[in-house]
C-alpha cells in the first residue's frame, strides 16, 4: 500500500497542481526542509485523510438519498 501511496504523491509533485491542498503541504513540507520520506509520508496521510472524508460525504449522501425516497 505504502508503494500506491507514494505513486499517487510522486504524481502531484510531477503535476504541481498549484490549487491542491495536497500539493500545497508537500510543498510546504519540502521548503521547511524535511527529508523525502518523511514529506512523502505526510503527503500520502493527507491524501488518506482527505479521500477517507470525501468516501463518508459521499456514501452519507447515498444514505440520505435513500432514506427520502
Amino acid at each position: 500500500m505504502r508503494k500506491t501511496l507514494f505513486q499517487v504523491v510522486s504524481t502531484y509533485l510531477k503535476r504541481s497542481p498549484a490549487d491542491e491542498p495536497v500539493y500545497q503541504f508537500l510543498d510546504k513540507k519540502r521548503k521547511e526542509g524535511k527529508p523525502y520520506y518523511v514529506y512523502m509520508m505526510a503527503g500520502s496521510n493527507k491524501f488518506l485523510r482527505i479521500y477517507h472524508a470525501r468516501i463518508k460525504e459521499y456514501l452519507n449522501s447515498l444514505d440520505e438519498n435513500h432514506l427520502a425516497q
